[in-house]
């Protein structure tokens, strides 16, 4: 193909020739034999792709709903021992509102009573 030059212009029909005869397909059928043969071993030489391989793009999306899951369970695991600690709290030392509280009055009548009580049980 010819170069072409400052001021120097093709007429539009030599030009539609020369791009034709640059860009005209190869008329040797060699050279269609040697791309087929090109392909095809590209083709045959490609494994059989596993099902996760379809989806690259998602890795990033997958991982951090895996992390996500991760700390939520996280998060419920931590609660549920919480609230068992507190049961078997609880069961072991008994309702915190139930503890009775002892308070004292001090009354003549209930004083004797004490006394009263205090001296039976000591001398039997």
């Amino acid at each position: 193909m010819k170069r072409v030059t400052d001021g120097e212009f093709f007429p539009e029909d030599e030009l539609r020739r020369e791009l034709a005869a640059e860009y005209a397909a190869p008329v040797d059928d060699s050279f269609w034999a040697s791309l087929e043969h090109r392909i095809m071993s590209g083709v045959r030489a490609e494994l059989p792709s596993k099902w996760w391989s379809h989806f690259p793009g998602w890795v990033r999306y997958g991982v951090a709903a895996a992390a996500a899951a991760a700390v939520a369970i996280s998060v419920a695991n931590w609660q549920l021992r919480a609230v068992e600690s507190r049961i078997a709290y609880e069961e072991l030392a008994g309702d915190p509102t139930g503890v009775p509280l002892l308070t004292e009055v001090f009354d003549e009548r209930t004083e004797a009573q004490r006394e009263n009580t205090l001296r039976y049980l000591i001398s039997h």
